[in-house]
């Protein structure tokens, strides 16, 4: 199952610091967007350094990273290393 994530209040130099948290974990984000397949983890990426907001879309688990973690774990880990990084999980505007 895909997860989507969103968060807010990401400076670039707090984005490059997140990108490289990332890259230790064998995720490689290149560029400011695009995709990534990784290890078992794959999704798609935005990071807009205007207004400061990163998508995670698409989210998704596979082998063999499924035999370490599960989605949700993924995903918690990232919003606390986001969170680490000066960002904050996207409130929801409806």
């Amino acid at each position: 199952m895909a997860k989507n994530l969103h968060y807010e209040g990401l400076k670039p130099d707090a984005f490059d610091q997140f990108r490289s948290k990332l890259q230790a974990y064998g995720i490689d984000l290149s560029e400011n967007n695009g995709s990534f397949k990784e290890k078992g983890v794959s999704g798609k990426y935005n990071y807009n350094p205007e207004t400061e907001e990163l998508d995670l879309n698409d989210l998704s688990i596979g082998f063999p990273a499924s035999m370490m973690l599960n989605i949700d774990t993924l995903s918690s880990r990232l919003t606390e290393t986001v969170v680490q990084h000066g960002g904050r999980p996207k409130q929801n505007t409806v």
